[in-house]
């Protein structure tokens, strides 16, 4: 065998050559595939199917929390920043798939009970670099001068941020450098500096099984009172001193928490929280209200905040419509959206529910709704790229055509043949013609005014079945097929005014 394998190689060692270098090649091929499959979040899920909190939920919790609609997946956490850590996590990952095929359910559900409720293994399976690597400007940029991030080939989203334009693509303040943009600052530099891990405030943070899972006050108060008991010198906020940390909620009763708002200062700013708030775990009610006044504030307490939930949830309604088409925004429009979830943050963080001062919480809605009409009038600034007359003709009329009514112009007419003319309907519903259930109204899509405008073939395989070039694989979601390969690209391309806003088509 041996000795026709060396006169084979004599014979024609070109041939040979070929062979070896495909044999290599599919196989640096195939496992760069099983690489990437093994990296998905879904795959994870399937050894973690379960639909609820807790061991065998990390899946199902990660995909209802905030990370997750950042197109973080399970492997750009669990895993160091760069290439060698990702490799040593895909290796490690070698140990789990023993564990699910040879050991017992109990020693699975052990391990992973660990990871949710020991805070210090917990820091082993993420550590703080690899939060900060996300989360700030300098270990992002230590960690990229010091490590080889990857070879060519994209593995995974976090080898690939760059900060600040990452963070701030998303509205993230530096955690080192800035304070949290609402609710408590705990500055996390002097926590850091003392040791903390991350998860020491943050267990569970992509598995609470919330969107947004923060630190219980509950873990600030024990932690304070653990080390003020161990050391009597340290330096720790008093358990009642709110301002101290939620220095939100002292701003805005001040009416100077956002900038470039008309300060508005509330009548009883020179309140003490303690004045209120009795005990730290238990909200003031209209029965504290009426220890110091009379009936009438009770009622002005319930009223206030009635008025104040319904504006929010008009507010929130248009948040997360707007949330998942956030990737696909223009850096521009996403600053805008930002600033506009930036607003509705504040109204949700402060936990008053409008009362700690209602005039300038309707300074903040004021200002909220302004952003959603910029956001909705958006048309990017970037020269779109006609490179025909009839193209740059197109871009005029598409720009005005969610304004005006009426017939095509003559000349840009795409004098589609007769026969198809007489068979195209006017008017296509989407939701029944794709058997679609959307609590959206319905797209009712003017298929006329386009066929006059473009030939058939621009959107058809097969214009006389009606069979379009682009397979329908996902109708659920904003990042359904019609949006990602249809409607926004070609509203883009023409500069669509609202061309990407809901009500522009679901009306």
């Amino acid at each position: 065998m041996w000795e026709k394998l060396k006169n084979f190689i004599r014979k024609d060692p070109v041939v040979f050559v070929i062979i070896i270098t495909v044999i290599v090649v599919g196989f640096i091929f195939a496992n760069v595939k099983v690489l990437h499959y093994t990296s998905e979040s879904e795959f994870c899920g399937k050894c973690h199917p379960a639909q609820k909190v807790g061991p065998l939920g990390e899946y199902y919790t990660w995909s209802k929390n905030i990370h997750s609609t950042a197109e973080v997946e399970c492997i750009d956490c669990h895993g160091r920043p760069g290439f060698v850590g990702y490799m040593k996590a895909k290796i490690g990952g070698l140990k789990d798939l023993y564990g699910e095929i040879f050991l017992s359910d109990e020693h699975k559900l052990k391990i992973l009970a660990e990871g949710a409720s020991n805070k210090k293994k917990a820091a082993e399976l993420v550590p703080n670099e690899t939060c900060m690597f996300c989360h700030t400007d300098s270990i992002n940029e230590k960690i990229r001068k010091e490590r080889i991030m990857s070879l060519g080939v994209k593995f995974r989203k976090i080898d690939n941020v760059v900060n600040p334009r990452f963070r701030e693509s998303f509205g993230r303040p530096d955690i080192l450098t800035e304070d949290t943009r609402v609710g408590v600052t705990p500055n996390h530099k002097i926590h850091i500096d003392a040791g903390l891990n991350c998860v020491d405030c943050h267990l569970g943070v992509a598995h609470g099984g919330d969107f947004h899972n923060l630190p219980k006050m509950q873990t600030c108060f024990a932690c304070h009172y653990k080390v003020t008991k161990e050391n009597k010198s340290a330096k720790v906020p008093e358990n009642m001193d709110c301002a101290a940390c939620h220095t939100m909620q002292d701003k805005i009763q001040k009416g100077v928490f956002v900038k470039g708002l008309e300060e508005s200062p509330w009548y009883m700013a020179d309140l003490e929280c303690t004045d209120c708030h009795k005990d730290p775990f238990v909200r003031p009610n209209t029965d504290t209200c009426t220890s110091c006044h009379d009936e009438s504030y009770g009622e002005m307490l319930i009223d206030t905040q009635k008025e104040f939930l319904e504006k929010l949830s008009s507010l929130q309604k248009v948040r997360d419509e707007l949330f998942d088409e956030r990737l696909e925004m223009p850096a521009a429009k996403r600053k805008l959206f930002n600033e506009f979830q930036y607003y509705v943050r504040i109204l949700e963080m402060d936990g008053s529910k409008g009362f700690h001062n209602p005039e300038y919480f309707d300074l903040i809605i004021e200002k909220a709704n302004e952003m959603v009409e910029k956001i909705e009038n958006y048309v990017e600034t970037e020269e779109v790229e006609a490179t025909t007359h009839e193209e740059s003709k197109k871009v005029a009329y598409m720009t005005e055509s969610s304004e005006k009514k009426g017939e095509t112009p003559h000349e840009l007419k795409a004098d589609n043949p007769e026969e198809l003319i007489e068979i195209a309907p006017e008017t296509i519903n989407i939701a029944e013609n794709h058997d679609i259930k959307t609590t959206k109204k319905p797209v009712i899509f003017p298929h006329k005014q386009h066929f006059e405008m473009f030939k058939c073939e621009e959107c058809h395989s097969n214009p006389e079945e009606g069979t379009l070039k682009v397979e329908i694989k996902v109708l659920k979601g904003t990042s359904n097929t019609f949006h990602k390969e249809l409607c926004f690209p070609c509203h883009k391309k023409y500069k669509v005014k609202k061309g990407t806003s809901c009500t522009t088509c679901h009306k």
